[in-house]
């Protein structure tokens, strides 16, 4: 049940007065949660790789053409030893680096301190820490959401709106203004992105959405200035984030959503800058009504390697463990896939969803998700349940929503 309002509101800047109209709504949900614990893990140590033919060539040109002492030859595997041999050798390049003022001495310091710091990102895998054990937990899943929507045109056939939303702790949690005509649609605001709007997630499940592991991950998520422009089904998006002064922020998406036989197919495309790093998403379902599918995968390249962090790594040589703190990550950023696909059947009242992704990350294992669920229809209010197996982390709702 919504109430809707009818309000005559006079536009600033624009022509004609316009009849404006103002709908109220809201959600409610009140259920169960169970999170499945996970069991304590201990500490996995690393190991020391082979060092290559470049690496050693690095290291040498960096040393006035001669091999450091003690630094072990290629295709030699790395020992504490040498690892320390290498690391001393960059602090003194950094010190000598503190103390060059030629502009062109400098570059060549930072350069060879660079590629120094290549060599010792490679020369062994880091460890993990241990885990501690987490114990099972089920709690209470309740949430009160008011939203407001505002829209009208005026004589001149230019529409606008407003939107906004707040939960139970008072607070608006999002808000956009738009306004549209023959040259498109403008946006401001806690938007999308161009790239996600056209390419969108596939289809979740449960009361809760189970930590929504259904959703890609989308740079633009904080964009704030939008534009769209449709015609004969095809729709073309561009977004950024108006408070990014340096580098790249925008995202562009096209859609394309037409008729097949009877059936309603739709295609995405969609590709985001944001600073280094660029995402390139694709998405395409087909809904017969009662069935719909989609599929979308996203590829994000965070750009220049090497973009190096200190943290602790533990390395085993001679049957001993050693903790080394330094730069031993090879990218703080590393390039990640997204690839997963749902698939949802309503029959009378009754729908189920089931979705399956998975998320490669380089230099690390895949993370698998997937998940089942199913809503009942009661008239005013449905019955919802769901199970999503997180990487291997079991995680459960069940309860009613209501809308009003």
């Amino acid at each position: 049940m919504k109430h809707t309002f009818l309000a005559t509101t006079a536009l600033v800047a624009m022509t004609g007065a316009a009849a404006a109209e103002i709908t109220i709504s809201g959600t409610g949900r009140l259920g169960l949660v169970s999170t499945e614990g996970t069991v304590a893990k201990a500490a996995t140590l690393g190991t020391f790789q082979a060092v290559t033919t470049a690496g050693v060539a690095a290291v040498t040109a960096s040393n006035s053409g001669a091999a450091l002492t003690n630094f072990v030859t290629a295709g030699t595997t790395q020992t504490v030893a040498s690892l320390g041999v290498l690391n001393t050798h960059i602090a003194a390049q950094e010190a000598l680096l503190a103390t060059t003022v030629v502009l062109a001495d400098r570059k060549v310091l930072q350069t060879q301190i660079a590629s120094l710091k290549a060599v010792a990102a490679d020369s062994h895998t880091a460890g993990k820490e241990a885990v501690d054990a987490v114990a099972d937990k089920t709690s209470a899943a309740n949430r009160m959401r008011f939203s407001f929507k505002g829209t009208g045109e005026t004589d001149g056939g230019i529409s606008f709106g407003v939107s906004g939303r707040f939960e139970q702790s008072n607070t608006t949690t999002s808000g956009s203004q738009f306004i549209s005509g023959a040259f498109g649609k403008i946006s401001m605001g806690d938007l999308d992105g161009a790239d996600e709007n056209a390419a969108g997630n596939i289809s979740g499940v449960g009361l809760t959405g189970l930590t929504d592991t259904n959703d890609f991950t989308y740079a633009s998520s904080s964009h704030n200035l939008g534009y769209e422009y449709s015609m004969s089904g095809i729709t073309f998006g561009y977004s950024t984030n108006t408070a990014v002064t340096t580098g790249s922020n925008s995202a562009m998406g096209l859609k394309y959503t037409g008729d097949m036989g009877g059936a309603t197919v739709t295609v995405g495309l969609g590709q985001a800058k944001i600073g280094t790093a660029t995402q390139s998403s694709m998405s395409a379902s087909i809904s017969t009504g009662a069935l719909t599918i989609k599929a979308v995968t996203s590829t994000n390249d965070n750009g220049p390697d090497r973009a190096v962090v200190a943290e602790k790594a533990m390395v085993t040589t001679a049957g001993s463990e050693v903790v080394y703190a330094g730069d031993v990550t090879a990218k703080a950023a590393p390039d990640t896939d997204e690839t997963g696909v749902s698939i949802s059947y309503a029959m009378d009242a009754v729908s189920v969803t089931a979705f399956s992704k998975t998320v490669s990350t380089t230099g690390s294992a895949d993370k698998d998700y997937s998940g089942f669920g199913f809503a009942y229809d009661m008239g005013g209010v449905t019955l919802k349940a769901g199970v999503v197996d997180k990487n291997d982390q079991q995680l459960m709702d069940f309860g009613v929503s209501f809308s009003f």
